[in-house]
């Protein structure tokens, strides 16, 4: 791909590098993008994961600065896998794994992903604190958000709640309630010129800027003090980077001090000091830039923040809670469904000791426990995942929950060969020949490939296996 730069994309960085080093920079501008994942270690280890890998001559390169990331060389097997329907990895861009690492998530913190969708960064922060406590991934689009669901169900990020509001509104309703913050802003993304061709625009960079300043002074205003928030873009243009960085330091020095952080084998810079005869503040250098050339990688930019004090603001509105109207499981209820497990898949009850199982009209949700008091916060779209739904007073496992639990089943479960587990993941209904299975007590059963659970389906009475598989779910 031969990509034809803006004449004034060329005038701003050209005088960054050395003429040999522009030039190369050019040219990973234009060269495409390596293949990276990253392993959901809420489903599988690393060793389990690295072991399939090397059962299904997959050629992965470890990513040395990333813990369970890895670049793949040839994409066209693992694309089609029965391990990426079952989302035991995620496609996710290298430095876009970055930002996260950086916040540093701790279980027992209350974590904001600001403009989350569509849940990359949220899942990961997830799995960095092992679903152990709570984060509220936000965001202002409907269509996003319905992304952000699909993306959290299908990771098993039963730690996440969704809400919808006004990034520049949001400090109103969560005033100093978070120990993390991550905002990776909305920005004109000049990363993505390594996967397409990009209309490059001055008038995206000012509009999307004024944007950012309004964006991270709410988050601020959300941070708790003596908490930290990071703020990153996928983008390199100063008015979208170190410029927010100056307009946070000049403005709240009394308040927000700048963080140097730096990743272990991870090539960054800092970059400028002055733009548009301009200067900045000093401390703009604690920022970083990760340029193409250096990781071959797509460029990010991050900056980390401290609140070291509460910022002056007119701060007048007051929130109401909402009744709650949810219905949680209780010992008498939870007795009947837990034995109803047992039975039919033989999963111990102990396994759901850290989550609440919520009752919705005809279905059950679960999430972790740390959620119940904070049912009633505001605009919360969703905070839980599905679990068993009621049909013909008979409980289904929900789809799911069984890729979760499936390593605590060891009863009604069938095992496909090769070719019927690839006519399922396609949303084929299946016939089964020589079931040695009561039909009658496996009205739903577990589905699995080579130990791994596919998802859940209902045995008929033909032996045909009704897919259960959602469509939206469907990638091949």
């Amino acid at each position: 791909m031969k990509q034809e730069f803006h004449p004034e994309f060329i005038s701003r960085y050209k005088d960054i590098f050395k003429e040999e080093e522009f030039n190369t920079f050019l040219e990973y501008c234009s060269k495409p993008l390596k293949k990276s994942i990253r392993v959901n270690i809420s489903k599988i280890s690393l060793e389990e994961f690295e072991n399939i890998a090397k059962t299904n001559n997959w050629l992965l390169e470890k990513i040395p600065y990333l813990e369970n990331a890895y670049n793949i060389t040839d994409s066209e097997l693992i694309w089609k896998s029965i391990e990426y329907f079952c989302w035991l990895f995620y496609i996710q861009e290298t430095s876009s794994m970055i930002p996260p690492i950086i916040l540093d998530p701790q279980e027992w913190d209350i974590i904001l992903d600001m403009s989350a969708a569509p849940g990359s960064k949220t899942t990961q922060l997830a799995n960095l604190i092992n679903n152990n406590w709570l984060i509220i991934a936000n965001d202002i689009s409907g269509s996003r958000i319905k992304a952000l669901k699909s993306n959290i169900n299908s990771q098993w990020s039963y730690s996440v709640a969704v809400s919808k509001l006004d990034w520049r509104d949001f400090w109103n309703y969560y005033y100093e309630y978070f120990d993390k913050i991550l905002l990776d802003a909305p920005c004109s993304a000049e990363w993505s010129m390594r996967k397409d061709k990009f209309n490059w625009s001055i008038d995206i960079i000012d509009k999307l800027s004024s944007l950012q300043m309004k964006m991270i002074l709410s988050a601020l205003l959300s941070l708790k003090v003596w908490w930290e928030l990071v703020y990153s873009t996928c983008t390199m243009t100063p008015e979208e980077d170190e410029m927010i960085v100056d307009f946070v330091l000049s403005n709240l020095w009394d308040f927000v001090e700048i963080v140097d952080w730096e990743v272990k084998w991870l090539k960054t810079t800092p970059w400028i000091t002055s733009w548009k005869w301009e200067e900045l503040h000093p401390d703009c250098k604690k920022s970083k830039k990760i340029w193409p050339h250096h990781n071959d990688t797509e460029w990010f930019f991050i900056a980390k923040f401290k609140k070291i004090a509460k910022i002056n603001t007119d701060f007048n509105k007051e929130y109401f809670p909402k009744k709650s109207q949810e219905k949680i499981l209780k010992s008498k209820d939870l007795k009947i469904l837990f034995s109803q497990i047992k039975k039919r898949f033989n999963i111990d009850k102990t396994i759901f000791k850290k989550l609440s199982i919520i009752k919705k009209d005809s279905s059950l949700t679960i999430r972790t426990k740390y959620w119940n008091s904070m049912s009633t916060l505001p605009n919360i779209h969703n905070m839980w995942i599905p679990f068993w739904e009621e049909v013909d007073n008979k409980f289904l496992l929900n789809f799911y929950s069984a890729q979760t639990f499936w390593k605590y089943a060891d009863k009604n479960i069938i095992k496909l060969n090769k070719n019927n587990s690839e006519k399922f993941i396609k949303w084929l209904d299946i016939i089964l020949d020589n079931i040695e299975l009561n039909n009658s007590e496996l009205w739903q059963v577990i589905i699995s490939y080579n130990n791994i659970i596919l998802w859940t389906s209902l045995l008929q009475k033909n032996n045909k296996l009704k897919n259960q598989v959602p469509r939206e779910n469907i990638k091949m």
